[in-house]
């Protein structure tokens, strides 16, 4: 059995499973005499609620991921290089994401659009060996989506123009402000998703607040009797 084995079979676990079969299969390891295999098992570190949903999600419904993913790339192409239907492959994108939020939970959301806008996250995504969430790295995969702008050939003054001198060209001062445009709505998108992260991330942080709160009153209660 080898490490990535192991790594397979830990990774579909449920999260608080993960360290007692990780030690488990590390001593297995050992007492066959895979030293090297085991100490790449104990390297593993158990991964965040989240990340497991993903993971387990990923591992369970493969297919419905890849189709999201798929339909994610088309949506970039509509938007950034004009490529296709962008209502028509904006709907098809949303509705693969719901899909797959019904499947694993309101947790795995902002996973799932993080690896919608960043093609090193969707990888890491497919690998179904997530440690923690995954956050979007910035404007780079979305912008090698928007296509380069084409330089135009200087218009020709034509010789019997009466002010003698050719029109100005705007040519590049449009293709400037087509690709500002397109800047601003990648940033606008970033900003939506980083705003539903924080939400989410403040929704757990009330839900630990109040379960200590709760524990705390218990802890009082029995401290009285």
């Amino acid at each position: 059995m080898s490490a990535d084995d192991v790594a397979d079979r830990l990774y579909a676990l449920p999260p608080d499973e993960f360290t007692a079969a990780r030690n488990q299969a590390e001593r297995e390891l050992r007492q066959a005499g895979e030293r090297e295999q085991a100490d790449r098992v104990k390297m593993l570190r158990k991964p965040s609620a989240t990340a497991g949903a993903v993971n387990r999600l990923v591992r369970n419904h493969r297919d419905q991921v890849e189709a999201f993913l798929d339909a994610a790339a088309r949506l970039r192409d509509a938007q950034f290089a004009g490529k296709g239907d962008l209502g028509a492959a904006a709907q098809a994108e949303r509705a693969a994401l719901e899909e797959l939020v019904g499947l694993g939970g309101e947790p795995v959301r902002a996973s799932l659009q993080a690896a919608a806008v960043d093609d090193a996250i969707a990888r890491s995504l497919l690998t179904a060996r997530l440690v923690r969430e995954p956050e979007p790295a910035g404007f780079g995969t979305l912008l090698a989506h928007a296509e380069p702008a084409k330089a135009r050939p200087a218009a020709k003054a034509k010789s019997g123009n009466r002010r003698g001198a050719a029109k100005p060209d705007d040519s590049a001062a449009r293709t400037g402000l087509q690709e500002a445009k397109k800047l601003l709505r990648t940033a606008e998108a970033e900003e939506q998703q980083a705003h539903q992260h924080l939400a989410q991330t403040q929704r757990h942080v009330e839900k630990a607040r109040a379960a200590v709160e709760k524990a705390q009153r218990k802890l009082d209660r029995l401290r009285n009797d």
